[in-house]
């Protein structure tokens, strides 16, 4: 008699017959070129770009194929051994410690620094009468005609010293108050980069120097006075010691110093911004020669104290020789 019919048993999962995926190539990639990526593909999007600026800059063909959501790419095998030179110049190139550029110097006692914009206010306050003059000084009220920088008497009477004069001197409170402001923000970064003595008098020689290029640069005759001057080559050379320690991001502290001088020196109506442009960039100047001897050559250096002291002795000896005059 036939045997009755017996459906199979039911196939094991570990029985059952492997399917294989043949993997094929893409039509633009040639079937002789060979793969240069593990198994795997691509670890991330970042090493794909990474090697593909590689061989970019190498002239090395290469082309990518994508199959099973994993992109590999291929290369002629002429130049697989020079790919695989490449690759590991890279990975030594990225296992060295990066080289770090000289971090500038610090200082202390950045607040002596506070003493400049401190005779300022004792100065203006003696000559609109805030308080009295404990010295037998000429009349007050002329004070501001003898030292401000007015260029028909530097030109007619070589009247120099409205140069550093001019700093100390302000039109009214206001303008007094905004500049004592800013000086307390700027000079002690200064002080804190270069020394309080230094700063003093990179602020005061920039911004007579400002005033020098303001007097040279201009056709006509002009009446200016302030320490805004000063305070924006104080600011100008801020930049100029940030670009020297950064050479290869030196745009970015010039372009930020240009871009405060753009927003706080030109603003109102009577407002000199040549001469803030000017102590600007005497400023520049006199932070990058700074820098350059605090890198190169610290032990010529001026002392600090020595600075201090000339700083302060700079506007007394101007306003001696405009009371002489």
């Amino acid at each position: 008699m036939p045997k009755p019919y017996r459906p199979p048993a039911a196939v094991r999962p570990s029985q059952r017959p492997r399917r294989y995926r043949l993997r094929r190539r893409s039509p633009a990639v040639p079937a002789f070129w060979c793969r240069l990526t593990p198994p795997a593909g691509f670890a991330d999007y970042l090493q794909k770009r990474e090697w593909e600026l590689l061989f970019s800059a190498r002239n090395i063909p290469y082309r990518f194929d994508k199959f099973a959501g994993r992109e590999h790419l291929y290369m002629p095998p002429l130049y697989a051994d020079i790919a695989r030179y490449e690759l590991g110049a890279l990975a030594r190139e990225a296992a060295k410690p990066p080289v770090l550029p000289p971090a500038p110097p610090t200082h202390a006692h950045t607040g002596w620094t506070a003493l400049l914009p401190l005779l300022l206010v004792l100065w203006h306050g003696w000559r609109e009468g805030w308080w009295r003059c404990p010295f037998p000084w000429p009349d007050v009220s002329g004070w501001c005609r003898l030292g401000e920088l007015d260029s028909a008497r530097i030109a007619v009477h070589a009247e120099y010293y409205r140069f550093i004069t001019a700093l100390t001197l302000h039109q009214d409170a206001p303008h007094l108050w905004g500049n004592v402001l800013f000086s307390l923000i700027f000079l002690p970064l200064l002080a804190r980069a270069a020394g309080a003595g230094h700063a003093l008098l990179i602020c005061l020689l920039g911004g007579s120097l400002g005033n020098v290029a303001n007097y040279l640069f201009r056709q006509h005759a002009f009446i200016s006075l302030g320490f805004s001057t000063a305070l924006f080559a104080a600011l100008g050379a801020l930049s100029g010691m940030a670009t020297l320690y950064q050479p290869r991001k030196a745009l970015i502290p010039l372009a930020a110093g240009m871009a405060l001088l753009s927003m706080l020196g030109t603003g109102g109506e009577d407002v000199d911004y040549l001469a803030h442009c000017c102590g600007f960039g005497a400023g520049f100047l006199l932070g990058t020669l700074e820098g350059w001897q605090s890198r190169y050559a610290p032990v010529r250096q001026l002392p600090q104290v020595a600075a201090w002291l000339l700083a302060l002795l700079l506007p007394l000896l101007a306003w001696w020789w405009a009371f002489q005059a």
